[in-house]
This record gives structure tokens, C-alpha cells and sequence, in this order.
């Protein structure tokens, strides 16, 4: 292999990327916002939009495409691929070059029950959520390029309801079905700034009865998170969403049902209405 291009539109995502693309190739391109010296070359980009970011990417010759682990970076892989007409494997954990013209790599499959091992003909375009090995600063080409202007158009924008930034936070209250209704996600809320922590639901809670806005949805589908504490009121814990909580460091489930998946899978169990609890909680908290 000669020759990959990386993308990210954080750093930390463009530095894994970059881990990978060195580990099987000569020579590593690097698309981005910002001056970062990590690749052989950057193009330096004046545009955000998608569509165009794709566009110069999949004019750049390479055998491999790695992009990171973001929404945008995941949309913008695709529209590579499909570009290109060549294949797409994302979030992978290991990869190979085999006799330099197919790339054999692992993913987590199963809501993290499994690993799949998928091969892929060169070139092809991958996504990355980990780092690869340590990527230093090198003395790096930057090329500043104007792209082309997007043929989508930003009709409106509205800011986001939601204010929690879910994968950063130390404490997470998260709600699901077992809280009752709507209403009772109020008290979740108020659980939450006690504590100093974020309000995040499981997916039937957003998807299905819209409790809470998109960006707070954990689980595989949504957002994985890491916080200290993690209290789970009402939740069942269905494998897609248990996925999307296994690096919390203390889990608390409050749940009626002892045979609910969550119970078997937390540090520390209520069994008993999350209603009831919350406002407990509250009471006591606010009394200290």
C-alpha cells in the first residue's frame, strides 16, 4: 500500500485516524479545518459542508480512506464511498493489508455480543473510534485548497433544545419507559442539577414517546458514554442500549422488575418505583 487520506473534523478523531493510515501505508494525506501536522501532506479546507468535503475527497487517489468516528465524519465516509463505488466498512478495531489489495478488519457486531471479521478490496473506506499507536507531529506540506460551493443550502437553522453534553459528563440521570410520562421527566431534570450532572433516556423514550430531544438517546443508536455515575431509572436494559453504557464506572438501576436485563448489569440495584426514588433523592439531597 503507497498511499491513504485521513478526516476528521475533531482532533482527537483525525490523530486516530491518522494512527491507523500509518500503520499500513507509505505515505498519509490529511484533509482538514486546521493546521495540524500529523500527515505528510494537509490540505487545508475553507468549507464545512459535507457534500463538498466528500467531493475533494474523493478526487485525492488513495488505496485507503479513514475517517473518524463523529456523525460527520460517518457521513461523509459514506458519500466517499458511494463516490467512489468502493466498499465501506466502519467503526473497526483491528485492521490488515493482505497481499496489499484487500483489507481484513474486525468490528464490534451485536450490540458488542460479537466480533465480525469483514474483508474489503482495495481502496476502501473505513472509520475508526480508537487509536492505532502513538501519531507524532511531523514536518507536513499544507496545501490550502478552495473547495467547490455546496449544492445544498441552509434554508433555517435553529439552536439545539438540549444542553447536555452527554458523552463528557462525570454524572448521567437517564430515563426510560418505567418513569410513567413526560411529566416525570422533570424530576429526572432536577436529579441532574443537584448533582451537577446531564438528563439522557433510552431509545423508546426519544424515538417512540419523545420525552426528550434527539441528542440525548443512548445506546448503540445514539450516544455511548463513559461517566462516573450512571443511574438508570425505568430502564430495562436492552443489549442496545447496555452498549451504549458499558464504560460507566458505577451503574445504578431503579427498576421494578428484578429480572429486567439492567439489574443483572449494574453495580448497585433499587428495586422499587424510579418516581419514588427521584423524589426521595431530591428531598434528602436538598435537605443536605
Amino acid at each position: 500500500m503507497t498511499r491513504a487520506v485521513v478526516f476528521s473534523e475533531d482532533l482527537n478523531g483525525f490523530k486516530n485516524a491518522a494512527s491507523l493510515a500509518y500503520s499500513i501505508a507509505n505515505e498519509v494525506y490529511g484533509v482538514g479545518y486546521n493546521d495540524v501536522k500529523y500527515t505528510d501532506k494537509l490540505y487545508l479546507i475553507d468549507r464545512t459542508e459535507e457534500d463538498s468535503i466528500a467531493d475533494f475527497i474523493s478526487s485525492i487517489n488513495a488505496n485507503l480512506y479513514v475517517f473518524g468516528n463523529s456523525k460527520k465524519d460517518k457521513i461523509i465516509a459514506a458519500q466517499v464511498a458511494g463516490k467512489r463505488k468502493i466498499g465501506y466498512i466502519p467503526d473497526i478495531i483491528s485492521v490488515e493489508v493482505s497481499e496489499g489489495k484487500k483489507v481484513i478488519a474486525e468490528r464490534v457486531a451485536y450490540s458488542g455480543l460479537a466480533i465480525s471479521k469483514l474483508e474489503c478490496e482495495l481502496p476502501c473506506v473505513v472509520t475508526v473510534s480508537k487509536s492505532f499507536g502513538e501519531v507524532k507531529e511531523r514536518n507536513t506540506q499544507i496545501e490550502r485548497v478552495n473547495l467547490k460551493e455546496s449544492k445544498i443550502k441552509v434554508i433555517e437553522s435553529k439552536k439545539a433544545t438540549s444542553s447536555a453534553d452527554l458523552a463528557n459528563a462525570q454524572i448521567i440521570v437517564s430515563v426510560g419507559r418505567g418513569l410513567g410520562s413526560k411529566d416525570n421527566v422533570a424530576l429526572a431534570e432536577e436529579l441532574a442539577k443537584i448533582l451537577g450532572g446531564a438528563v439522557g433516556g433510552s431509545r423508546p423514550v426519544v424515538t417512540e414517546l419523545g420525552w426528550l430531544p434527539e441528542d440525548r438517546q443512548i445506546g448503540l443508536s445514539g450516544i455511548k458514554v463513559r461517566p462516573k455515575l450512571y443511574i438508570a431509572l425505568g430502564i430495562s436494559g436492552q443489549p442496545q442500549h447496555l452498549v451504549g453504557i458499558k464504560d460507566s464506572k458505577i451503574i445504578v438501576a431503579v427498576n421494578t422488575d428484578k429480572n429486567a436485563p439492567i439489574v443483572d448489569n449494574a453495580d448497585y440495584v433499587i428495586i422499587g418505583d424510579a418516581v419514588e426514588f427521584l423524589k426521595t433523592m431530591i428531598e434528602r439531597l436538598k435537605a443536605k
